[in-house]
């Protein structure tokens, strides 16, 4: 079996997209497209690792794509995200148990669709830019995708670019000595990245929660108050972290 063209560092589709989602801005962005403007993040992040404007493949990815987020993962998304609500008589403890399994079903959901569309990428890898990528990417999924946010997402997936680039630059052939002082900053860098793509998510399931259920029939307002006061408390772990990963600037 013909197996996928891979990076110069043989990173795969599931390893890039993990090491890509930490990225600043690379969570908000595909959240937004998400829940806002009912893209696939998978999906997304196949085309921007793909980089390919060819309708047929961005068609054919699409298709299998979405019919495994209508069947799985979407499905998957609703009981999580409805586990973030408290529902007695089950408790706290039993209930947050439960969203963190389904959690990881999701996950593996997610690293499932994108193994097989990167099995399915008998091409290989192009050289299309990150944002053409994206652009016909979501022309193929359909849905309203404002280029705005199409930018943002391309600039996060590929910081490196220079002003003004083109998004051809190969994330894979940047090769810079590092002493252990720096691995040690990067290893704590990238913790901070991935407990702030954790909160980010929590906070985008709370915002969802809250909406659900303020749209019901008889809203629970105790309920609804107690989850705007954890999504405010996010919020401000949050922002917390953004300072951290910011780093200061002296005049």
């Amino acid at each position: 079996m013909w197996a996928p063209r891979r990076a110069a560092t043989d990173m795969s589709l599931w390893d890039w997209a993990s090491a890509v989602y930490a990225r600043p801005g690379v969570t908000e962005a595909c959240l937004t497209l998400q829940d806002k403007h009912g893209q696939s993040v998978a999906y997304l992040l196949w085309a921007a690792w793909a980089r390919t404007t060819e309708p047929t493949r961005l068609a054919s990815a699409a298709r299998s794509a979405r019919a495994w987020e209508a069947s799985t993962v979407a499905l998957l998304r609703a009981a999580r995200r409805n586990l973030s609500v408290r529902s007695p008589p089950v408790g706290d403890a039993g209930r947050e148990a439960l969203r963190e399994q389904v959690r990881g079903v999701e996950l593996a959901a997610e690293r499932l669709i994108l193994e097989t569309l990167e099995a399915r990428t008998v091409q290989g890898r192009q050289r299309a830019s990150v944002l053409e990528s994206l652009r016909g990417a979501t022309g193929a999924w359909g849905g309203e995708a404002p280029d705005h946010m199409l930018r943002e997402l391309a600039a996060a997936l590929d910081p490196d670019l220079p002003s003004g680039g083109d998004g051809r630059h190969d994330w894979a052939s940047d090769r810079t000595a590092k002493t252990p002082m720096d691995d040690e900053g990067d290893e704590k860098e990238r913790e901070l990245r991935a407990r702030l793509a954790v909160l980010s998510q929590e906070h985008a399931d709370i915002d969802v929660a809250i909406q659900a259920l303020a749209n019901s029939a008889l809203p629970d307002m105790m309920v609804i108050g107690r989850l705007k006061r954890k999504k405010l408390a996010l919020k401000d772990e949050i922002s917390s972290l953004q300072d951290q990963l910011t780093p200061d600037i002296i005049a």
